[in-house]
């Protein structure tokens, strides 16, 4: 019997492709260290999904490994759209709202590489040629019984099982889940080669034509990934596989121009589904990833999902597994992240369909509603929040809440637009230590495990407030390493009586408070997956106490 000697963890997880590998990484930082198990004999070589948005970016940040990836991918940094081989559409990504404004390319075996290495620096590794075959929930558990590369079977007690096992998921099946959805109608040609590319090498790009839609992805300068419609192609099981010569035939007829193609390290045909599960959860068993949702990769949303599915779970089943808070905690899982998934699918449904256009008059208005709608700044906004995954929020969840009174405008203090909402993401900021000498952002801040309460001055905080904060902070000791305070001042200069908090600082340009929309003294309790939880202005310590309970035991 060659099973881990990690045999009595906690947490079982099944599968260990990028979504798995994310939550078995997020679960240790977080402190508890689970089994993980992949059939398979070795990780994929294959490229898969390689594009990694903005916002997973972010959480690679978080959990301390974005460097590697940043050194090992290349951005790209536009999506364009070209109609019979002419350019029809160009959104550009330099506007998006992060210090990564741009889509990483990374080949999907070179990023389970780096979340496998990250794990490993922990001490754990991925149980390899190891099969779920039974789950069996009991009270406080589930049974897995789990076959090894010899066939033998043995049965092992966990508290909690998460299936990251794909679109063939064995969770999925032994939860009798229904996946439901569809196959598109037609089959695709897949082929990831060299290309000497004739269009911007670091674009998305798709070409439209009568024949069919071709999808264009740029792994490096010289190699990517094409995907051709194939409308109405009478294809089945017993073809043979395609050839470089199908490539370069299809490049031919649609008029997509190159110097060369060669060296294709993936050929394949197949077909497109759109499938959903209608929960992400039973008991005491979970589901991340492909396990619960399929759909196009128009827009690369699927790696990106299923991490983010992780990121979301792994700080709830830690904060439940310590004794920290209650069971419930875990219902906002399928709440939050099914929402998502059902935008992702439904988005990407909506693209695919948009792009397998192929009656000629429809398809002449939908090409001229492209061309007038991308010239227009706030839709190429709105296109590139959602498609980067930065838009997704979690407002209308049971976990996050807020008690939020504007303050009249204060002289000389003028917000920005919109404040941001409890269960919404923010961008970096930078802030200054109070002597001036130590700079920092406000990401490096919340890198840690715990809950962060930021809480800001206003910009011209009186006696009364300044004494309601420094009850704030001492009210969320009792809390102790679950919560790390931060005090940031909005004000011009550094007012009396504030309460010593070691970690302080100031809001350079005031660009938090006016974002955050703190004229006067509030908080914001941000959340380990860095979303708001809380929000409180004025800034009261009973009402942040009274939302606390909620969370914590």
């Amino acid at each position: 019997m060659t099973f881990s000697n990690n045999s009595n963890a906690d947490v079982l997880i099944v599968g260990a492709g990028p979504t798995g590998l994310t939550l078995a990484c997020e679960l240790l930082r977080h402190g508890i260290t689970p089994r993980i198990i992949d059939k398979a004999l070795a990780p994929t070589d294959k490229s898969k999904a390689f594009g990694i948005h903005p916002r997973t970016l972010e959480l690679l940040e978080n959990m301390g490994i974005v460097g590697t990836f940043l050194n090992q991918g290349n951005a790209c940094n536009a999506f364009d759209m070209y109609d019979c081989g002419e350019p029809l559409a160009s959104v550009k990504f330099d506007n998006i709202e992060s210090k990564y404004p741009f889509v990483l390319m990374l080949a999907q075996s070179d990023t389970e590489k780096i979340l496998h290495e990250h794990l490993l620096s922990y001490g754990i590794e991925v149980e390899r040629n190891a099969e779920l075959n039974r789950i069996k929930q009991t009270e406080d558990g589930v049974v897995a019984t789990i076959k090894n590369q010899y066939g033998s079977r043995e049965d092992f007690n966990f508290k909690y099982l998460v299936g990251c096992d794909g679109a063939h998921s064995i969770t999925r099946h032994q939860l009798n889940f229904e996946f439901k959805g569809a196959p598109y109608p037609n089959y695709w040609l897949l082929a990831d080669c060299n290309i000497d590319w004739k269009y911007p090498t670091f674009h998305l790009s798709i070409f439209i034509h009568p024949t069919g839609v071709t999808a264009y992805f740029p792994l490096r300068e010289d190699r990517g990934r094409l995907m051709f419609e194939l409308e109405n192609a009478p294809i089945d099981e017993e073809m043979a596989l395609p050839v470089i010569d199908d490539v370069h035939r299809l490049m031919e007829e649609r008029g997509i121009q190159h110097n060369g193609i060669s060296e294709p390290n993936w050929l394949a045909y197949f077909k497109l589904h759109h499938r959903m599960v209608d929960k992400y959860s039973e008991g005491r068993v979970f589901l991340c990833g492909d396990a619960a949702h399929i759909h196009s990769p128009m827009g690369g949303q699927g790696m990106n999902t299923g991490m983010q599915d992780a990121y979301n779970l792994a700080w709830k089943l830690a904060l439940v597994l310590k004794g920290k808070s209650q069971e419930r905690l875990l219902d906002s899982y399928n709440t939050e992240r099914h929402r998502i998934g059902k935008e992702v699918v439904g988005l990407t449904d909506t693209a695919t369909k948009m792009a397998t256009i192929h009656n000629p008059v429809i398809s002449v208005i939908r090409n001229k509603m492209v061309g007038i709608l991308s010239k227009i700044t706030p839709v190429q906004e709105k296109i590139v929040s959602t498609l980067t995954q930065l838009e997704f929020h979690y407002k209308d969840s049971p976990i996050v809440d807020e008690r939020w009174f504007e303050s009249k405008e204060v002289e000389g203090y003028v917000p920005h637009g919109h404040d941001l909402k409890a269960g919404e993401r923010f961008k970096d900021y930078s802030l200054k230590s109070v002597d001036g000498s130590s700079p920092t952002e406000l990401y490096n801040l919340l890198s840690g495990s715990e809950h962060e309460l930021l809480i800001f001055t206003g910009a011209e905080p009186e006696d009364m407030e300044i004494q309601e904060l420094s009850k704030i902070v001492e009210s969320v000791k009792e809390y102790g390493s679950l919560i790390e305070t931060h005090l940031l001042i909005g004000s011009k200069e550094t007012p009396d009586g504030l309460p010593e908090v070691p970690s302080t600082w100031i809001d350079t340009g005031h660009n938090m408070h006016k974002d955050f929309g703190a004229a006067k003294a509030s908080i914001y309790l941000i959340r380990p997956d860095g979303y708001i939880a809380f929000r409180n202005q004025p800034a009261s310590a009973s009402d942040l106490l009274e939302y606390l309970v909620t969370i914590f035991n």
